[in-house]
């Protein structure tokens, strides 16, 4: 593909502008995630007709551009051109409310919405409150440690830390016996992120238990009100402490973002299942466009 470009931290600017004019919801649509995600996948992009759009050429993904200067028979050329080169290449992140505005987008792509991938946003007030019986036991397991540790510290993450946060978690991979590509490709993604802490605009806390690190979560601006946390880990021989850090990374942000994203569940169940007890406000669907008589 002719102009297709490697995207680096160099391109920061360029992702600030688009998003900024053109936010959406999917988690995939940050700088952070780009940026720290992209270096593994090697991310490229290109301008087309005005409009952002990035290439994935590890699975051959067209990211849904960023701008509104194309009409359903622009994407379904921009992929067959793709396709000259990536044979494979496919349409992803398609959002609902272009879905539904250009009901002619059907005439060229065959739409999938893939649950695995659905974003979990929630209301950040909710999240600090934890009020109802549901989150009850949530509520209780932040209290117990509350009142078992009130020694306990809140810092922001800086990029001194970065050691000490990828120990962390390390330990916190071997001691579950956590494996699998997925999990190992997101301890690249966190240490690239914490690599390129002071040029990437993410932000992070740190709860600190007598000098050592009991969680951490990594998050960074989404849309003007909403923020989304791409990393969490705690230490799991805490009782609570996965509570509290969502707890107090809500605190954090509460003054600042209405919702929270808190991305996917890529399909675990058990992962499923702790998204889900927290009540999520609602789902952001992500759709994959294959085009048609292709």
């Amino acid at each position: 593909m002719e102009n297709l470009e490697l995207l680096t931290t160099e391109h920061i600017p360029l992702l600030k502008e688009y998003l900024t004019r053109y936010p959406r919801e999917n988690c995939d649509y940050t700088i952070t995630n780009i940026i720290s995600w992209g270096q593994i996948y090697r991310n490229h992009f290109l301008i087309w007709q005005d409009n952002l759009v990035i290439y994935n050429p590890k699975y051959q993904y067209i990211c849904f551009p960023l701008g509104d200067n194309f009409s359903e028979a622009d994407l379904a050329d921009l992929v067959r051109r793709f396709r000259e080169v990536f044979p494979k290449a496919e349409l992803i992140l398609v959002p609902e409310e272009y879905i539904s505005s250009h009901p002619k987008l059907t005439e060229y792509f065959s739409l999938t919405d893939d649950r695995s991938w659905a974003d979990y946003v929630y209301e950040i007030d909710k999240m600090v409150k934890l009020s109802g019986k549901k989150l009850a036991k949530k509520k209780n397991l932040v209290s117990q440690f509350v009142r078992s540790y009130p020694e306990y510290k809140v810092l922001p993450i800086t990029s001194d830390k970065a050691d000490v946060l990828m120990a962390f978690t390390h330990k916190w991979r071997r001691e579950r016996g956590a494996e699998g590509i997925y999990l190992m490709t997101e301890i690249k993604a966190i240490e690239n992120t914490l690599k390129m802490w002071d040029t990437l605009p993410a932000e992070g806390i740190i709860i600190c238990l007598n000098n050592n690190i009991a969680a951490y979560s990594i998050f960074s601006q989404q849309t003007e009100n909403m923020v989304t946390e791409h990393f969490e880990k705690y230490n799991p021989d805490l009782k609570g402490s996965a509570q509290l850090v969502n707890w107090e990374t809500a605190r954090y942000l509460q003054d600042r973002y209405k919702y929270m994203n808190r991305e996917q569940d890529i399909g675990l169940e058990g992962l499923r299942q702790a998204k889900l007890s927290y009540e999520p406000e609602y789902m952001v669907k992500f759709y994959f466009g294959t085009l048609k008589n292709s």
